[in-house]
C-alpha cells in the first residue's frame, strides 16, 4: 500500500501555462481558458485581465475573482505595466496573450488600412506582443483580418510588423463547430513565436458543419450532416431546461425546475450552480405579444398576415422565432429586442433572457452578469463564447507541450494549416465580376421555360433551402442551376493551375453544400433538379424539356399522394 502511495505521489501533475487577457470584456476568453474539463496534461492560470469598461470589471470580478483586473485605457498601457500587473518576474516568460480589439476600421480595407485611426487599438496590442513577446497571441473579433485583397491586412498585421520573430495563421472560425449551439463566425489571427518550433494551427472542428442557421429555422427534428462529427447543439438541447415564462416575469435568482437537465449540454452548464440566476423576461405590449403571438415556431415577420406585419425596413431575421430543433443566429447586444433578429423563444411568446443568450453563448450558470439590462446584453454579446476560446486553449496547450518536448518537427494532431493563398490581382478582379445571380444560363433558361409555356414560377426563393434560382411553389419543384467551375462540373471543370489547395477546397465545400442543401429540401417536401451551366447554354430548349418532364412527375406524386389520404 505504501508503495501503491508512493507512486501516486510521484505522478506528474498537469503541466501550468500562464494567460493575459486584453480588451477583456468579461472575461468569455479567459473563462474558456480556465475550463480544465478535457484537457488533464495543462492548465492555464490566467494572470490578468484588462479594460477600460467599469461595468466589465464588475462583472469579472464577482465571476473571476481569483483573476487581477486592470482598468486603464490599453491605448495608455506599455508592456511593462502589463507585466507589472500580472505579477511576471523579470525573467518569466509569459505564455500566451489574448485580446479583441475593436476594428471598425477594416470594414474600409485597402493599402492604408492599418494606419486607419480606427485601428489603433489593433495595434495596441501588436505594440504589446513586441513589448512582451508572448510565446503565443492571438486576436478574436477582426472579422475582416483575412486574406483579402491579395491579404494585405494579414501581411500587416503579423508578418510585416512582427517578422521574423512570430508565425501565424488567420482564418475565420464558426462558433457552432465547436459546440456552441449559435452561427457565430469570429476572425482569429494566432502567432507563435519562433521560439516555439511550432508551426500555428487552429483546432479541428468537433461538431458538424450546418448550412446556416437560416435553414433550420424550420426543422421538424434535429438535422445530421455529417455521421463523423459530434451533432451540432440545438436550441431545446441548450435552454430547453430553463424555467418557462411570460412576458416580464421571472426573477434574478430562480430555482431550477423539478425535471433534470435534458442534454449533455445542460449538464455542463448546470454544473456546480445551485440556482438560476439572470432569468428575467423583458417586458412587452399587449399589442406587440398578440401580434408576435401569430409568428410560428421558426417563422418570422414576413409570415404575419399582409397589413399585420412590422415594417419592411428590417432584415429578413427582424420579428423571428426560435426553433427548438435549429440553431441560434449570431447573439448581439441587442437580443431583448426582437426587431434586432431571430430572438424570440420558441414556446413562450417573448424575447429570450439574459440566462438563455448567456446558454447560447456557452457561458456556464455560475457565470452571473450583473448591472443595467443593455449592460448585460452588450457583456453577452460582444463576448468570445468560452467553448471556442477553449477548442483554442486546447490546440495552444498541447502545441505548448509539443514544444516542451523537443520534438519541434511533430505534431500531436493531424490537421495542418492550409497554405496561405495569394490571389493575382487580375484573378481576384474577374472573380469579384462574376454575377452570383441573374447569371446568362438562369437567363438563358427562365427564357426557354416561357417559351415552353412553364408559368408560374418565381426566382430567388429565400424562404426555401439554398435560396434556389426558380422553384415552383405548387408542385414543390426547386431548380437549381449550377456553374461548371463552381460546383466542380465532370465535364467542364479545369483547375486552376495556381493556388490548387485553395480552389480544390472551394469547389469541395460547394459540393457538400449541394449535398445538404438536396437534404434540407427533401425533408421540406420540395424536390431538387440541378442543371449544369453548360447543359443550358448549349440546349435550352432541351433544358427546358427536362425541366417539364420533371414538373409533371412532381404532379404525379402529389397525386398519389392526395389519393393515400
Amino acid at each position: 500500500m505504501k508503495k501503491n502511495e508512493t507512486m501516486e505521489s510521484k505522478k506528474p501533475g498537469p503541466v501550468v501555462f500562464s494567460l493575459v487577457d486584453v480588451f477583456s470584456g468579461i472575461g468569455g476568453f479567459t473563462q474558456g481558458f480556465m475550463d480544465d474539463s478535457v484537457e488533464p496534461r495543462f492548465r492555464f492560470v490566467p494572470r490578468l485581465m484588462a479594460d477600460i469598461d467599469p461595468a466589465a470589471r464588475q462583472v469579472a470580478i464577482r465571476n473571476l475573482p481569483a483573476v487581477p483586473f486592470l482598468l486603464r485605457d490599453i491605448h495608455q498601457v506599455s508592456g511593462s505595466e502589463i507585466r507589472e500587473a500580472a505579477g511576471l518576474k523579470h525573467d518569466e516568460r509569459l505564455d500566451v496573450l489574448v485580446g479583441g480589439p475593436p476594428c471598425q476600421g477594416f470594414s474600409f480595407l485597402g493599402k492604408r488600412a492599418i494606419e486607419d485611426p480606427r485601428n489603433a487599438l489593433v495595434m495596441d496590442f501588436l505594440r504589446l506582443v513586441k513589448e512582451i513577446r508572448p510565446l503565443v497571441a492571438v486576436i478574436e473579433n477582426v472579422p475582416l483580418l483575412m486574406a483579402r485583397h491579395d491579404g494585405v491586412v494579414v501581411r500587416e498585421v503579423f508578418h510585416r510588423r512582427s517578422r521574423p520573430a512570430y508565425a501565424s495563421c488567420a482564418d475565420t472560425l464558426t462558433a457552432s463547430e465547436y459546440g456552441v449551439p449559435q452561427i457565430r463566425k469570429r476572425a482569429f489571427v494566432l502567432a507563435y513565436h519562433k521560439d516555439l518550433g511550432v508551426t500555428p494551427a487552429f483546432p479541428p472542428r468537433t461538431h458538424e458543419r450546418i448550412p446556416a442557421a437560416n435553414d433550420l429555422a424550420g426543422a421538424k427534428e434535429k438535422a445530421r450532416f455529417e455521421e463523423n462529427k459530434l451533432p451540432y447543439v440545438s436550441v431545446q438541447e441548450a435552454i430547453g431546461d430553463l424555467p418557462s415564462l411570460r412576458a416580464s416575469e421571472g426573477e434574478e435568482v430562480m430555482a431550477y425546475p423539478r425535471c433534470e437537465a435534458l442534454s449533455a449540454f445542460q449538464v455542463c452548464a448546470r454544473k456546480g450552480s445551485l440556482a438560476v440566476f439572470n432569468h428575467v423576461s423583458r417586458a412587452h405590449s399587449a399589442d406587440f405579444l398578440k401580434k408576435i403571438s401569430i409568428i410560428q415556431e421558426g417563422g418570422r415577420n414576413k409570415d404575419l398576415p399582409t397589413g399585420a406585419r412590422f415594417s419592411d425596413n428590417y432584415f429578413s431575421q427582424a420579428y423571428a422565432r426560435l426553433n427548438r430543433d435549429g440553431i441560434a443566429n449570431t447573439i448581439t447586444t441587442h437580443f431583448s429586442n426582437p426587431g434586432s433578429g431571430r430572438f424570440i423563444h420558441y414556446q413562450d411568446v417573448r424575447s429570450i433572457t439574459v440566462r438563455e443568450a448567456a446558454r447560447l453563448q456557452s457561458f456556464p450558470d455560475t457565470f452571473i452578469f450583473s448591472g443595467e439590462l443593455g449592460a448585460q446584453m452588450r457583456h453577452v454579446g460582444n463576448a468570445v463564447p468560452p467553448l471556442m476560446a477553449r477548442a483554442i486553449r486546447d490546440q495552444i496547450g498541447r502545441d505548448l507541450l509539443l514544444a516542451r518536448s523537443n520534438r519541434p518537427a511533430e505534431r500531436l494532431s493531424d490537421h495542418k494549416p492550409d497554405p496561405p493563398v495569394v490571389v493575382s490581382k487580375e484573378r481576384s478582379r474577374i472573380m469579384r465580376a462574376v454575377p452570383s445571380r441573374n447569371t446568362s444560363a438562369e437567363i438563358a433558361l427562365r427564357k426557354a421555360l416561357w417559351a415552353a409555356g412553364l408559368r408560374g414560377f418565381r426566382t430567388q426563393a429565400r424562404a426555401v433551402p439554398g435560396n434556389p434560382d426558380i422553384v415552383f411553389a405548387r408542385q414543390k419543384v426547386a431548380i437549381f442551376v449550377d456553374g461548371c467551375f463552381w460546383h466542380g462540373c465532370p465535364k467542364c471543370y479545369r483547375e486552376p493551375s495556381t493556388n490548387k489547395a485553395y480552389w480544390q477546397m472551394k469547389v469541395q465545400r460547394n459540393k457538400s453544400r449541394d449535398e445538404q442543401v438536396n437534404k434540407l429540401c427533401g425533408q421540406r417536401g420540395w424536390r431538387v433538379i440541378r442543371i449544369w451551366e453548360h447543359a443550358i447554354l448549349s440546349r435550352p430548349d432541351a433544358a427546358a424539356v427536362r425541366v417539364a418532364r420533371f414538373l409533371r412527375g412532381s404532379k404525379a406524386v402529389a397525386s398519389r399522394r392526395h389519393k393515400k389520404r
